[in-house]
């Protein structure tokens, strides 16, 4: 069952999924693949946008500008804009991120990505994985997004021929293996004609599998269900902490420590509208009421016994988006939820195109436009934080000069340094 697509930050429906419920998934892959048509088709035949929305005709390649027509939306840390919707069907509520294919738009794509848990890769069929779906691919991997489908597009152009849906399946199959992403499904599909894209297309009756939205159920983000518990404190109102849920489950005298202070207990857990709770999940956003004095905006807590990593060495890897790069030795702030961490880049270890393997050789000289740098960031102070692989998060984080510059997008590896707890 299908209900409304809805533009993301639009009206509620009256019955809506949980946000621990939602999955954001990202739709990459080169330009003129059939990306933007492929969400068009999928808002069209879910029944939520009706056919007078469409400003052009879908014959005349209408849908591929459904999406950009409904919402626009600025996403929580970063300035740049991606076109999202909403779909909801009865078990799960889906976020889609349209995710531009130009190379100069790296950083929409990134930004995209950043904000996803789980990815369709969108290929044509008769033009197999270029080079900027591979680059796509890793910038998946390393923003800790490894759980694909793959939607094979434009079958109706090869005649539905199954031979042409094979070979560039087992392409991106061979692709994600090497990049380290689970590849859940390959699905062949034609947004144009609507086949297997929300229902079982006639016109390919060698598929036995299912269709493309039907996959999405399968789809399960890295470490769903096993991420520790982390919860970032955003307000105090009369007594109680205005939090949200980064991770893990938080449950009614959990106990709740923060650097440098005893620890709490977590007396009430509360939700706007609705009574006093007795546990709150990850996106959850809460009104909680602690043990002892409230802790200030900003302050991260986390269960005694598994608490982040905290020091001032982090190393990491950062995406290059700015046009002119930077180089060792440059002032630098991370920003990330809750937290803008100042510091300067102490060492670049190696930097290569994101659309390669990474070299084996360290490579120190200025990063450029569009490559991926291993570096060693020395904070001036510690702070805490968490491996992408742990806490999404608290492991991704945007480059900044300090200013309004953006240099990258970034991901944690380690963490190391003093540590002044």
């Amino acid at each position: 069952m299908t209900t409304p697509v809805l533009p993301e930050g639009g009206p509620t429906p009256a019955a809506t999924a949980r946000d621990a419920d939602t999955l954001r998934v990202a739709f990459v892959g080169e330009v003129d693949h059939g990306k933007s048509t492929l969400l068009g088709r999928l808002l069209l035949d879910t029944g939520s946008v009706t056919t007078d929305r469409l400003e052009v005709p879908v014959a005349d390649g209408g849908l591929a500008f459904l999406l950009d027509g409904l919402t626009e939306e600025r996403a929580d840390l970063f300035t740049l804009d991606t076109a999202s919707a909403v779909l909801e069907t009865g078990s799960r509520r889906y976020v889609l991120i349209d995710v531009p294919g130009h190379a100069e738009l790296l950083v929409n794509m990134a930004t995209g990505a950043s904000r996803a848990e789980a990815a369709v890769i969108v290929v044509d069929c008769r033009e197999r994985a270029a080079e900027q779906t591979r680059r796509h691919m890793r910038v998946l991997a390393m923003m800790g997004v490894t759980a694909v489908v793959c939607a094979i597009t434009k079958m109706d152009l090869a005649d539905w021929a199954e031979a042409e849906f094979h070979t560039a399946a087992r392409q991106v199959a061979a692709l994600a293996d090497e990049i380290g992403l689970t590849l859940v499904a390959a699905v062949p599909v034609s947004a144009m004609t609507g086949d297997n894209v929300t229902a079982p297309g006639t016109r390919l009756p060698w598929y036995a599998g299912r269709p493309l939205l039907d996959t999405l159920a399968d789809l399960t983000p890295w470490g769903d269900g096993g991420a520790p518990l982390r919860v970032e404190a955003q307000d105090v109102v009369e007594g109680r902490v205005l939090a949200r849920v980064l991770s893990g489950e938080l449950r009614t005298g959990d106990r709740l420590v923060a650097p440098g202070e005893d620890a709490r207990t977590a007396l009430r857990i509360e939700r706007f509208g609705e009574p006093p709770q007795e546990s709150a999940a990850t996106g959850d956003n809460i009104g909680l009421v602690l043990s002892g004095p409230p802790c200030a905006p900003g302050t991260l807590l986390a269960p005694p016994d598994r608490r982040p990593l905290r020091g001032d060495r982090w190393r990491v890897r950062v995406l290059c988006t700015a046009e002119d790069g930077f180089a060792e030795g440059a002032r630098c702030t991370l920003r990330r939820a809750g937290a803008d961490l100042t510091g300067r880049i102490a060492r670049v270890e190696r930097h290569w195109d994101s659309a390669r393997r990474a070299p084996a050789a360290t490579d120190r000289g200025p990063v450029r436009f569009s490559e991926v740098a291993e570096l060693t960031v020395l904070l001036d102070r510690p702070a805490d934080g968490d491996d992408v692989r742990v806490c999404a998060p608290l492991g991704r984080f945007m480059l900044t000069d300090g200013s309004v510059r953006i240099l990258g997008l970034g991901i944690v590896d380690e963490i190391a340094g003093e540590d002044r707890r």
